[in-house]
């Protein structure tokens, strides 16, 4: 399972960089483009630090300039890789979410909502570039594995 887990992250951040490169390449993204990225980058670290006990979670809706959106998605991917290589992914994980309402579950739900939250938000940006750009990253997994 952590095998399909590192493949699927492997993808995520190879998406991910497709899309910030699109981002960066455009005359003028629009805002939301922008602020739908940001989350996405955010929350994956909201979740590591979650899972980890941290208590220095960035706002979900936090705002970051594209100057450094490679780099914080090189943190995130590279603590994602310890965090595979280190943890059990069965183990339960109690956290407070944004609202403050309290739940448990397990690494393995964890990294699953991040994946699928991650390609919701890259197929929104996406369109938001739609003519924003001559060429629409193409960031589906099936490409990525052929």
């Amino acid at each position: 399972m952590k095998a399909y887990f590192k493949q699927l992250f492997e993808h995520e951040y190879w998406a991910n960089l497709k899309v910030l490169e699109t981002l960066i390449i455009a005359n003028e993204p629009p805002q939301r483009a922008i602020e739908i990225f940001s989350h996405t980058i955010a929350t994956q670290r909201i979740w590591f630090d979650r899972i980890n006990g941290n208590k220095n979670e960035p706002k979900v809706w936090e705002l970051f300039d594209s100057s450094i959106m490679l780099e914080l998605l090189e943190i995130n991917y590279t603590d994602l890789s310890k965090l595979l290589d280190n943890q059990d992914i069965n183990q339960l994980i109690a956290y407070q979410n944004s609202k403050g309402e309290h739940h448990t579950n397990t690494i393995n739900q964890i990294l699953t909502h991040l994946a699928l939250h991650a390609a919701y938000h890259r197929g929104q940006v996406t369109l938001l570039l739609k003519n924003q750009v001559d060429n629409l990253p193409t960031t589906d997994y099936i490409f990525y594995i052929r």
